[in-house]
Parts: structure tokens; C-alpha cells; sequence
């Protein structure tokens, strides 16, 4: 590297290096809260410049500013000039040793400066537990259910991980908090500061709430996240990762009524009598977000957040979730059945059971490729007392699309619970839709089937 030619080029090019210089040391005197809010916002580009281009050149020594220099000379960077003339003549690697030294003796700078290396931490471990495969089979819901089935020791952690939580261990609440970065886009520890900021008046990000539809930016936020990775079709990049924290969470909050849970646990973490005022602000704003986004898309109902307050003396959390229920009075949750195939079926006989369905599966879709063979299975399990609780057909349909994908079973399901339906029946006059032949023929079908699946189960069965 050649000094004489670098001080050449920040001579001739003064009013470039002036800036430059001018906007890093205004940048760096802001706290570290502004900086992460102006990186964000793509209001701070010398800083941007500088944490990317010494990031390319430092290791344990200190920065290779050789290879700055290198790097500004290859691509005639002039922002990169102007760090090399920085570090090199004007003191500039002491200068952001001491400004980053200054900002960690300020009384909030420790918290930040760990939070945002928590989040670091957080990222590149969540990282290692996802595999890139991504398959369209897990967007459906009853891939959580799968998911759950086979691992119920991860859950079992996950929840035991959400009890610590009332006992003061913040692990559940920040990795929570880490995932909702991720799930919201907010690029990072400064977006999740903008919709926090923006729940207290007297902020731009405030008023700016003020002007949307739904004055909770978490409710909002919270609706999107549900509405996206709830939906078949829409986001992949997360839950199809195959992330056991991301399945146990949303299982929690679809199967296991993670929202309750968890307005339980704000109300006996941030909303108690002697908590601050912030803190009962942030505590009031989480549990309308989290009722609102669970009747709206989590199908959670008015019921069940009423049970709730039931179990609640009178106090902020019953005054909380009262009012935002009224916010929410005509709306009507809906809880679907979601069941596992196996969960359909006696324990002790559901993998032969299972593998004899398939069987009887492959056999007609060899022969025939529509699925009429679905209704005479289902009536030969119900008929035959091969299940552990009372199931409609729309249930049963869900589950063999979800256990045997590769047969390419229809979405559509309204024939085939006629028919269903008319096998069932003892009374068939009220049947339009299905012929007597038909019925004749699926109850042929299905007493065939049920006899095959006893005798699965059961060699020795006359």
C-alpha cells in the first residue's frame, strides 16, 4: 500500500473525505438505541459503509487495512477510500474503539449491546437445528400434529421451558421475542424497538400507529404472522425449515391454547399491581393483541378467553381481556378437528391397521384412481368399532391426505361424505344425492373391508 498516493487521493478529494468523516462522527455520537433505529431505516450509510467493509478485514490482530486498500483500489470505492484515509491518518481505528467504549459505560448500552448479541447467538443456533428440505406437505396444519406425534419429548421441553417462566427464567420470553423478529420482518432488534416504541405516546412511530387501521401494531403484526404461516399456501421459510422450537410453538398455540397460556403468564409477569406504568402498558397491549389475533385467525373463541376471566379475581389482566373482548363482540371462533390418522385408530392396533388401509388403498388405485374407496374404508372402521372416538368424514378425508400423500387424494371430500353418509344410515329415503345401487355397492365394499381389517388385527376372527 502507498500512503503518499492514498494522502494524494484524500487531498484531491477533500470534500468527499470531509463528509464522510463529518456524518461517521455525527453517527457515532448518537446512543446505541438511535444507531440500530437509523441503521434500519437506512439513515446512517457511513456507519452502514464502515461495519461492512471492516467486517471483510478483521481477524484477531486488528483490521488489514492492506486489504482495505486493495479492496478500495480493485473497486474504486470512494467510501472505502475514505475509511483507509480514516484509519490511516486521522486516528480512525482509536476514534470507534472510543466511541464504542464510551456508549458501553452508559447505564442502558450493556443491555442493548447484550440483547443484540443474544440475538446473534439466537440466530446462528436456530440456523443449525433447520434443514434446508422444504416440502409442501408440512404447510398444512396436520403436520403439526405429525410433527408433535413423533416428538414428544421436544415438546415436553418446549412447555416445561414456558412453566421456568413464571419462576423468573427469561428463556421463553426471549427466544419468543427473537422468533417474532424473524416471523414479523423487522429486520432485526431495531423493528421490534419501532413497534414497541410505538405502544407509548409522545413518538413519531406513535402517531404514526394512531393513523392505521388497527391502532395495535402488535394485533396487527401478530394477525399477519397467524394468517401467513397458518395458511396452506402462503409462508415456507420457517415452519418448513423443520424447526422443532417453531413446531412446538405453533402446535402450542393451534392444539394446546398457547394464547390463553400465555395472556395467563403476561398477567403475572407484566401486569401485576406494584409492575411499573410501562410495564402495564406493554402487558395491556400484548393481551388485546393476543386476543384479537386468536379469535380473528387462530380460532380460538369468545368462550374460551371468558373462562379465562372466570379464573381471574378482579384486577387489570379481567379489566384487559373484558374490554378487548368487547372490541371483538360479533365475532365467533371456530375450532376445527385436526386428527392424525393414528389418533384415529386404537393404539395398541393403529400401525396394522395403518398398513392394511394402505394396502386396500394401493389395490383400488391401481385399478381405479378415484376415491370413492375413502368412504367404504371409513364406514368398514366405523361399522367395525376400529375407532376411538366419534368422527365425521371431513376429519377422516384430512387425515388419509395428510398419511398418504403420494396416492394424490382429492381436496374435494362433499361426494364422498354422501356416500359415506348413505352407508352409515339406516334410513336412506332422504338421500338425493346417492343412488340405491350406490349404497348397495359401497356397503358391499365396506363389509368386505371391515372383515380384512379385523382380521389384521385378529387372525384367529371367524
Amino acid at each position: 500500500m502507498s500512503e503518499e498516493v492514498l494522502l494524494d487521493w484524500k487531498e484531491s478529494h477533500a470534500d468527499v473525505y470531509f463528509k464522510f468523516k463529518q456524518d461517521l462522527e455525527e453517527q457515532l455520537l448518537k446512543p446505541y438505541h438511535q444507531n440500530i433505529l437509523d441503521l434500519g431505516d437506512g439513515n446512517a450509510e457511513p456507519l452502514q459503509s464502515v461495519i461492512v467493509n471492516l467486517a471483510a478485514v478483521s481477524s484477531k490482530e486488528g483490521f488489514d487495512i492492506d486489504k482495505l486498500y486493495a479492496k478500495a483500489v480493485e473497486s474504486g470505492d470512494a467510501s472505502v477510500y475514505c475509511l483507509c484515509c480514516y484509519l490511516l491518518f486521522d486516528n480512525g481505528e482509536g476514534r470507534l474503539a472510543d466511541a464504542i467504549a464510551d456508549k458501553v459505560e452508559k447505564p442502558d448500552a450493556q443491555e442493548i449491546f447484550e440483547a443484540i448479541q443474544d440475538y446473534k447467538r439466537f440466530y446462528k443456533q436456530n440456523r443449525k437445528q433447520e434443514v434446508a428440505e422444504i416440502t409442501t406437505d408440512e404447510l398444512n396444519i396436520l403436520t403439526l400434529r405429525r410433527w408433535h406425534y413423533g416428538h414428544p419429548e421436544e415438546y415436553k421441553e418446549f412447555t416445561n421451558t414456558f412453566q421456568k417462566a413464571y419462576d423468573g427464567d427469561m428463556t421463553f420470553i426471549q427466544t419468543n421475542f427473537f422468533f417474532l423478529m424473524e416471523m414479523f420482518s423487522t429486520k432485526g432488534v431495531k423493528g421490534m424497538m419501532k413497534i414497541v416504541v410505538s405502544l407509548f405516546p409522545g413518538n413519531k412511530h406513535y402517531q404514526q400507529s394512531l393513523m392505521e387501521r388497527d391502532e395495535n401494531p402488535l394485533k396487527g403484526r401478530l394477525s399477519e404472522m397467524l394468517d401467513s404461516s397458518l395458511n396452506n399456501e402462503a409462508i415456507r421459510e420457517r415452519l418448513l425449515h423443520k424447526n422443532p422450537y417453531l413446531f412446538s410453538l405453533y402446535y402450542w398455540i393451534i392444539f394446546d391454547n398457547g394464547f390463553l397460556h400465555a395472556a395467563d403468564l403476561i398477567s403475572q409477569t407484566f401486569l401485576k399491581p406494584e409492575s411499573p406504568y410501562w410495564e402495564k402498558l406493554i402487558g395491556r397491549r400484548c393481551v388485546e393483541a393476543l386476543i384479537g389475533a386468536s379469535i380473528d385467525k387462530a380460532r380460538y373463541s369468545k368462550s374460551q378467553w371468558k373462562e379465562v376471566t372466570q379464573k381471574l379475581k378482579k384486577g387489570g389482566t379481567k379489566q384487559v381481556i373484558d374490554a378487548a373482548l368487547i372490541e371483538v363482540q360479533g365475532r365467533r371462533g371456530r375450532k376445527s378437528t385436526y386428527v392424525l390418522l393414528e389418533e384415529m385408530l386404537p393404539l395398541e392396533d393403529a400401525t396394522t391397521l395403518i398398513g392394511e388401509i394402505q394396502k386396500v388403498l394401493s389395490e383400488w388405485k391401481q385399478v381405479d384412481d378415484a376415491d370413492i374407496i375413502l368412504p367404504y374404508i371409513f364406514a368398514a372402521l366405523v361399522k367395525g368399532g376400529l375407532t376411538n372416538g366419534d368422527y365425521n368424514y371431513r376429519t377422516f378425508h384430512a387425515a388419509m391426505r395428510e398419511k398418504f400423500p403420494d396416492y394424490h387424494i382429492s381436496k374435494g371430500f362433499n361426494w364422498a361424505e354422501a356416500v359415506y353418509n348413505a352407508i352409515v344410515s339406516e334410513d336412506n329415503s332422504g338421500n338425493l344425492d346417492v343412488s340405491d345401487a350406490q349404497i348397495r355397492r359401497g356397503r358391499k365394499y365396506a363389509t368386505g373391508i371391515k372383515l380384512r381389517l379385523l382380521s389384521a388385527i385378529n387372525p384367529n376372527i371367524n
